[in-house]
């Protein structure tokens, strides 16, 4: 059963078992504004078409939560626009939040700074590549229309390591591919299709603390399980 959770103007949807043929059947939420599903997300990521409705800055008391809403036994991950300095570093049993860059470069120092790193891509390029001493490599269920989040890493998926030496990469895909790493913002692969349906979906209703809703649902899924947070959205406070 899918929850719809809100707090103030911010919205949270939680799924136990998604359909999405990338993850497979892990648990998985979503986060948006509840007047533009944009607004959790930072003005800064140049993935966003609609910077004038995002957020400035981070939600510290849902921030918090997040850190923690980890399945017994399990692991949880996520990802952020928010520059990677303000991120929590990667810590034993808390949710691998990965600093999620526009460049090599940002990337890079992402993961000089001691935060996990993955980075979008343009359409079409070829990996694995090191640059600067850190390897490049590609999302594995890039690669293959057979291979979910919850098939990688044996258990414990790639982007669940907060202690990995290399970056993860993400080729641009879906409407806006096109747009990825041009100086205009936009190309989310969450801006159309299903994705966009979902998060919109997501805006409709809520409980009063997205937070202490989040820790919950976390809690009460099977020991083992993966949870990937924020199949789209983000950590920012709602403006």
């Amino acid at each position: 059963m899918d929850t719809l959770i809100l707090k103030g103007r911010a919205m949270l949807k939680t799924v136990i078992n998604s359909g999405n043929k990338k993850t497979g059947p892990i648990a998985v939420t979503y986060r948006a504004g509840v007047h533009n599903v944009f607004g959790t997300c930072p003005s800064t990521c140049a993935l966003n078409p609609q910077g004038e409705h995002a957020a400035a800055l981070i939600d510290n008391d849902y921030l918090q939560a997040l850190r923690f809403a980890v399945p017994r036994r399990g692991h949880a991950w996520t990802y952020s626009h928010f520059p990677a300095e303000l991120l929590p570093a990667p810590a034993p049993g808390e949710t691998v939040i990965n600093a999620s860059c526009d460049t090599i470069p940002q990337a890079l120092d992402a993961m000089a700074a001691g935060r996990p790193a993955v980075v979008a891509a343009p359409a079409g390029t070829m990996w694995p590549h090191t640059v600067g001493g850190v390897k490049f490599v590609q999302c594995p269920a890039e690669l293959s229309d057979n291979f979910t989040c919850d098939q990688c890493g044996g258990g414990r998926p790639l982007c669940a390591r907060g202690d990995r030496d290399y970056v993860i990469v993400f080729v641009a895909h879906g409407s806006g591919a096109a747009m990825v790493g041009q100086d205009q913002p936009g190309g989310c692969y969450g801006n159309a299709g299903p994705v966009r349906l979902a998060w919109e979906n997501t805006k409709k209703a809520g409980h009063v603390n997205d937070g202490a809703a989040l820790l919950e649902f976390s809690r009460k899924l099977p020991p083992g399980y993966l949870l990937r947070h924020h199949i789209v959205g983000d950590i920012g406070k709602i403006k």
